[in-house]
């Protein structure tokens, strides 16, 4: 249960969202009642944070190409040894979760408050060469235990590939990277054949769609309707009760500082969001669609590309994209390089170079190890805001 002060700080946000996007409005009158998330790699992790954190709200989530829920255990090394790479063993994270809902610091079911998230869709090429196969089926077991039952699990096929597919969320169209790895990837969305994760992802959360457009795909979305919105405000709400973050960077005499990106909780300036025609008037209801995207991945590119949208009119389905700030991009597969030492777990400083979201820990300082997997998370906080702002009740 949110706090008087933290509600009263989303009720800000959201006002100041309105007045600060690009005049279309992040208030969409929204179905409260009706939010999913998803996302591709660490957006995936997030995205699983989110929904096991938020279980008596959230009703499903979407995995593409993402690690187990927990895996990293607060450690840099963990997560790329293991959680990515397979070099080691993983983690029980069932008992994790239960701890953290037996503590309050997630969602818990209780009487008359019954765990409103019972649908999941996963996405995991056996190809993919950054996360391990054995990382997405322990995440695939773990949801199937948190939410009662199995996920959908969608491995890809041979008929076009998409089992053989690179690390990537799989749209058709174009402006897309190669299905296979070939070294030349630019976004991470990849192209194989009919394969259509948002589209095996939205009937898996949703069912067969609405009366009137029921499982049609929308091949061409104008960039011009995907607009921007304002995250700074969010941000600040999320601030409000000032956590500690830890730092980001060394200065010259090698003393732990904060960056401006940083102090933004390494959260962009703007998201992106796109808005149906059946979802533009007044009372419309529809649901809300949380999609993150991944490391090094423009925010912008996965939001007019993922193929989320093509198949948001037919799920009536407002989709909000936030967005992380570019990092510095470090070239080549993590995989690829050696282990990474345990040596980075006690440096005095959290850097997040491929801006990734935070499914490791890096805006926890040593005091608040485990609180990226929390309700209390700032990243969390940030989505917190952002998904009040699009249920809020439209201006007009």
């Amino acid at each position: 249960m949110r706090s008087t002060a933290w509600s009263a700080a989303l009720l800000f946000a959201v006002c100041a969202s309105a007045a600060a996007d690009d005049g279309r409005g992040l208030r969409r009158g929204g179905n409260p009642a009706d939010v999913s998330i998803s996302g591709l790699s660490s957006g995936a992790a997030m995205a699983v944070q989110y929904a096991v954190a938020h279980s008596g709200s959230v009703t499903g989530v979407g995995s593409v190409a993402g690690p187990l829920w927990g895996c990293a255990e607060g450690s840099l090394s963990r997560a790329v040894n293991a959680c990515l790479c397979g070099r080691g063993p993983l983690p029980a994270t069932l008992d994790a979760a239960r701890r953290l809902a037996a503590d309050g610091a997630i969602d818990a079911p209780a009487a008359g408050l019954p765990r409103r998230l019972r649908r999941a869709y996963l996405f995991q090429s056996p190809a993919d060469e950054t996360v391990a196969a054995a990382s997405g089926a322990a995440n695939a077991a773990f949801l199937a235990d948190f939410i009662g039952h199995p996920p959908e699990i969608d491995r890809g096929n041979a008929r076009d590939g998409s089992d053989r597919a690179g690390h990537g969320i799989i749209a058709p169209g174009p402006g897309t990277d190669a299905c296979t790895v070939d070294g030349r990837e630019t976004n991470f969305i990849r192209s194989c054949g009919a394969e259509d994760n948002a589209g095996r992802m939205f009937h898996a959360l949703f069912g067969e769609g609405s009366g009137d457009a029921p499982g049609r795909r929308i091949d061409a979305i104008p960039e011009s309707e995907i607009w921007s919105f304002d995250q700074r405000g969010l941000i600040d709400a999320a601030r409000v009760e000032r956590p500690s973050i830890a730092d980001d960077s060394l200065n010259v005499f090698w003393i732990p500082t904060t960056s401006p990106r940083r102090r933004n909780l390494d959260m962009a300036d703007r998201g992106y969001l796109y808005v149906p025609p059946s979802c533009r008037s007044a009372g419309s209801a529809c649901r809300v669609h949380v999609a993150l995207h991944g490391c090094r991945q423009d925010a912008r590119t996965f939001a007019l590309r993922a193929g989320y949208n093509n198949w948001a009119e037919a799920y009536r389905t407002i989709v909000v994209y936030p967005a992380i700030a570019p990092g510095q991009s470090l070239p080549g597969a993590v995989c690829e390089a050696p282990p990474l030492s345990e040596a980075v777990d006690a440096a005095w400083f959290e850097p997040n170079p491929n801006g990734c979201w935070d499914w490791w820990g890096y805006l926890d300082t040593a005091s608040r190890r485990g609180r990226y997997l929390t309700r209390a998370a700032p990243q969390m906080r940030v989505l917190d805001a952002i998904i009040a702002a699009v249920t809020a009740p439209r201006p007009d």
